[in-house]
């Protein structure tokens, strides 16, 4: 997934206290065609969305006051992020996997296998036939986008 000219680069709200590693996958996303925006800080995050609207949040499941099993509840709630995808990053097991989607997450990747796999695993969740897309992708603003209708391909 490489932007193009007249292709929006697809923009993606990564939220990892770990900055060292989220540099690292940042470095990896971007190889892969994204714009990453990376807050170390959930609750910073969130209020980041009311201005600047990412195709998805890809969020650690260990972060001290609000991960990834949390995220799905707040942004669910509200029409505005209901449809952001949120890719959920843990430690990996069957375990965590399960946690995640049971809190709503719409991916779950295990983020001991790097960051090169997780930058591909991100890139084939927009490409998969079965995963949802926005409907306007080429044709709106991902940053001024209010609400977002998806719709299987």
């Amino acid at each position: 997934m490489s932007a193009t000219a007249g292709t929006r680069v697809q923009r993606l709200l990564l939220i990892d206290s770990n900055v060292f590693f989220a540099k690292r996958l940042g470095d990896a996303l971007k190889s892969e065609g994204f714009d990453v925006v990376h807050n170390t800080q959930s609750a910073f995050a969130l209020t980041s969305l009311e201005w600047d609207t990412p195709v998805a949040i890809l969020c650690s499941t260990s972060m001290r006051e609000m991960g990834a099993f949390e995220l799905p509840k707040i942004l669910h709630g509200d029409v505005k992020t209901a449809n952001i995808p949120i890719i959920a990053m843990g430690e990996g097991g069957d375990q965590a996997l399960m946690e995640a989607f049971r809190a709503g997450c719409d991916d779950y990747v295990d983020r001991r296998l790097g960051p090169e796999h997780i930058a591909t695993h991100v890139r084939t969740f927009f490409e998969e036939p079965h995963r949802w897309i926005p409907a306007d992708a080429d044709a709106h603003d991902i940053g001024d986008c209010a609400e977002r209708q998806f719709v299987a391909p």
